[in-house]
């Protein structure tokens, strides 16, 4: 099972992802691969933007773990960040058992 959480602060968004989901044999889950390529494409979105690179407070991407906090005070970077949260909803109904939010 993967767990999400979202903590919405003024001009700031945290997006935490843990866990594995079981939807497949590892390597094979497609479900799993959906939800790190969401995070991580969206990771890398907002660092290639070099003049709003300062938009990422933390990030980390390890194994079973993924944790996005940047600055929503530019509009651009908070369409971003809610598109990945839209993303991960959107998955969370599709595959009911195998993501949750966290709240």
């Amino acid at each position: 099972m993967t767990f999400y959480r979202v903590v919405r602060k003024e001009n700031e968004s945290l997006l935490e992802v843990s866990g594995h989901a079981g939807f497949g044999p590892k390597g094979e889950d497609i479900v799993c691969a959906s939800i790190s390529t969401a995070c991580i494409m969206t990771a890398n979105l907002i660092d290639k933007m070099k003049e709003k690179s300062y938009n990422i407070l933390d990030a980390v991407c390890e194994e079973g773990y993924f944790r996005l906090q940047v600055k929503t005070n530019d509009l651009v970077i908070n369409d971003i960040f809610e598109n990945l949260v839209d993303t991960l909803d959107a998955l969370q109904k599709e595959y009911p058992a195998y993501l949750k939010i966290k709240n």
